[in-house]
């Protein structure tokens, strides 16, 4: 879903911002439908911008007379310059052989990363690192690497072990000047930049050098893992109710998040990549431009961010409210979906696709329910009827008031009714059908 709230007339106080990118290519071998020893997906983020472009930036148009206050930033012109950035991630499948990718999918010249680094992270909050984990990253056996505009680059393997449950930092530095940086905005977790022209600081362990806290993540894409035995990566493209808007930093409380944590408690071992974007939407339709800001709409970012995720082997479908509030009928929603549908299955992959939550309209998440509900509930009616994908998330049915049907239960719902509490993501994430992602024996994915 979107943060409609950010694109009409809500400020979100206290967001530093900054996020990463992730361009497309994929150099991975894909998981067969026999389990064996492949690359897949621990972690990634779609990417977007470029910075400081993101939901913030959409608070546009203004009342006459009204100007936002200037987002205190340590980047020179929106630029990095010298400068090194730590990311933290939360992998959502532990390992002992990784790989790092760096995307300058929205840069506008080749940006120089040298050195780039990976630890555990020490505490849940704060930018220290765990004594004795800092690995140096290698790109071709070189501690540098150049990233050409709109492009991703994949590190060398590196052996490195970690488990389920830890924090990893990935710490960069950015040789000179990178031009327009590629991020993923507001991602409710805390990362941590250095002051311009500061250097390679990318080994300080305390993370004293990393003043400026930020809600984003900078250059970094994803995370793989060599995972033995592992049936692949599920893939959960979606708007800001996969993203993640407005859960506790730190507590990574997504729905995507506790459906890995699913998977792990049913002992398997599969990867799961949260590949939302706030605000995003289907169809091109419900993404006019000027709307930069909630990144390519799913019908032009499904290769990207779905079909060329290493090891993917399954995806989950839920968008579709940012279209109906933006005036798309459900028709056209409905088409956008079976197209992203039509494009798994013919790359081999299981599709699980949810239904539209029901939402109320509030100051900082407007929804005209007299002409957008009818067009929801007749796109969810489309949706539940689909005979041909592997299975139906219903989220309309489990986030739906049990006292008045086809309304929001605010137990489940932030006050803007549109985004869900923790208790509404865990709950979304148990109305996802785990075997019709999952090969047998545990699910009946047969792809």
């Amino acid at each position: 879903m979107q943060i409609p709230c950010f694109r009409k007339n809500f400020l979100l106080l206290g967001v530093a911002l900054l996020v990463l990118s992730a361009c497309s290519q994929s150099s991975s071998p894909d998981v067969s439908a026999g389990n064996k020893t492949a690359w897949i997906g621990a972690w990634g983020a779609a990417p977007y911008g470029p910075y400081p472009l993101g939901p913030l930036s959409g608070l546009l148009p203004l009342p006459e007379g009204v100007a936002l206050p200037p987002i205190p930033s340590y980047l020179p012109n929106n630029h990095a310059v010298d400068q090194s950035f730590r990311m933290i991630v939360h992998p959502t499948i532990g390992g002992t052989q990784i790989r790092v990718r760096l995307s300058n999918l929205m840069g506008d010249r080749p940006v120089i990363f040298s050195p780039v680094r990976i630890a555990k992270s020490l505490l849940v909050t704060g930018p220290a690192l765990m004594p004795n984990t800092d690995t140096p990253v290698l790109f071709a056996g070189n501690p540098s690497v150049t990233v050409a505009a709109g492009a991703e680059a994949v590190s060398d393997p590196l052996a490195f072990s970690y488990s389920y449950g830890d924090d990893l930092a990935i710490s960069l530095h950015v040789q000179g000047e990178s031009g327009a940086i590629t991020w993923h905005a507001v991602s409710f977790s805390l990362n941590y930049v250095s002051l311009p022209s500061a250097g390679d600081v990318t080994g300080d362990v305390t993370g004293l050098s990393f003043i400026q806290p930020t809600l984003g993540w900078f250059f970094i894409s994803g995370i793989d893992v060599l995972a033995p035995q592992s049936p692949g990566t599920i893939v959960a493209i979606g708007d800001s109710i996969t993203d993640g808007a407005y859960i506790v930093p730190e507590t990574n409380t997504r729905w995507p998040d506790f459906f890995a944590q699913r998977l792990q408690g049913a002992g398997i071992a599969m990867g799961v990549l949260n590949e939302g974007i706030n605000s995003n939407t289907v169809t091109v339709a419900g993404s006019p431009p000027g709307n930069e800001y909630e990144g390519p709409p799913a019908v032009l970012r499904f290769q990207r961010d779905v079909l060329q995720r290493p090891g993917v082997r399954s995806v989950v479908i839920f968008e579709g409210t940012n279209d109906l509030s933006a005036g798309v009928q459900a028709e056209e929603v409905f088409a956008g979906i079976r197209s992203l549908v039509e494009r798994a299955h013919a790359a081999g992959l299981c599709v699980v696709v949810g239904t539209i939550m029901p939402r109320s309209n509030t100051p900082i998440a407007p929804w005209n329910a007299a002409t957008m509900d009818p067009q929801r509930i007749k796109l969810n009616q489309w949706i539940r009827a689909q005979t041909d994908v592997e299975g139906i998330a219903d989220f309309d049915k489990a986030m739906e008031s049990p006292l008045i049907p086809g309304t929001p239960n605010s137990a489940y719902y932030f006050v803007d009714q549109l985004h869900p509490n923790s208790l509404g993501t865990l709950v979304m994430s148990n109305a996802v059908p785990l075997e019709a992602l999952v090969p047998p024996p545990a699910g009946n994915c047969h792809r």
